[in-house]
């Protein structure tokens, strides 16, 4: 169980990550795709170990809206084997 510190450091690192790459000129659709299943990953930890509180400030602070949080749990959920999501 992570707290909503780790969290939010953990998804700014990967929030930051994936903006360098985008910045960094050529990168291959397969990286970013990881980073954003990463992303997408800590969000539904996140969903786990917080209250609904915490995981509504936890969205501000970062600055992803309801949708962007919602797409990179999407991207996690696609790139997952069905053994994975059990």
């Amino acid at each position: 169980m992570k707290t909503f510190d780790e969290l939010k450091a953990l998804l700014a690192q990967d929030l930051r990550e994936l903006g360098q790459l985008a910045r960094s000129g050529p990168t291959t659709i397969e990286e970013r795709h990881v980073k954003e299943q990463a992303i997408g990953q800590c969000c539904y930890e996140a969903e786990e170990d917080l209250s609904p509180l915490e995981l509504t400030r936890l969205k501000k602070e970062l600055g992803l809206s309801e949708t962007t949080w919602r797409a990179y749990k999407a991207r996690f959920i696609q790139g997952s084997s069905p053994g994975e999501l059990i």
